[in-house]
Parts: C-alpha cells; sequence; structure tokens
C-alpha cells in the first residue's frame, strides 16, 4: 500500500517551489508534490528544535536536498553533519537515519523515497 496514496499529492510537471512554501505559512508542514506507486516527493517545513526520530526503509532509499535553512543529519555510521542549503544526502534502504533542526531559522527540505510503499516492516526507534 503506498505511503501517499493516489490523489493525495500535487503531481504537476512544473511547480515552482518558492510560492509553494509561501502558501504554507509558518512550520512544521508539508507538501506531497508527487506520489506515484514507485516514487513520493515531499517538500518539508520544520522549526528550529523539531527533530525526527531515527528510522530505517528495509525497501526503499531516501534522498534528501535541503533549499533553505540548517540540518543535523545522521545517517548509517557517519559522525552527525550540519548541512544548509544546496546539501544532498543519500539514505540507502536498510540504513538507520535522523534529521535535527538547530534551534534559529527553519529548515526547508526535499525529500525522496523510491519506491512509494508503506510496510509492516518499516522501523522507527527512540534514539
Amino acid at each position: 500500500m503506498p505511503f501517499v496514496a493516489e490523489g493525495g499529492s500535487i503531481e504537476l510537471p512544473f511547480l515552482d517551489l518558492g510560492p509553494l512554501a509561501g502558501e504554507h505559512g509558518p512550520p512544521p508542514w508539508r507538501a506531497c508534490l508527487v506520489g506515484t506507486p514507485a516514487l513520493r516527493v515531499l517538500l518539508l517545513c520544520w522549526p528550529g528544535g523539531f527533530a525526527t526520530v531515527p528510522h530505517v526503509h528495509p525497501a526503499a532509499e531516501e534522498i534528501f536536498l535541503v533549499i533553505g535553512g540548517r540540518a543535523l543529519f545522521t545517517i548509517g555510521d557517519e559522525p552527525e553533519r550540519e548541512v544548509g542549503p544546496g546539501a544532498f544526502m543519500f539514505a540507502r534502504r536498510g540504513i538507520r537515519h535522523a534529521i535535527r533542526v538547530p534551534d534559529g531559522e527553519p529548515l526547508l527540505l526535499l525529500a525522496s523515497v523510491a519506491p512509494n510503499e508503506d510496510r509492516p516492516d518499516e522501523t522507527v526507534e527512540s534514539a
């Protein structure tokens, strides 16, 4: 079963992210840009101090692109790394990863997961 259901995303061939971000107001928020069986793409805006729970996608790859703000990423055995606009990150299937937003400005992040599955063996772990 897809994580993002058909019809639950924007799915336009061209989209300007600037105005889209402006329409959503203050964080936190998310906008699903693509939700096909093979791919989901999200535009995420999280406030300073936000943190994801470390998790694993056993059957999916995930990529991230920082559009604005800063983030602290932990992927696999790599040490936590602070990244900013233009930074690209990749979490292979089965690799634990987590994201923290330092206090201060919000993070605007493009995230993509393929395939777009919601599996019972997805794991979310406490830090």
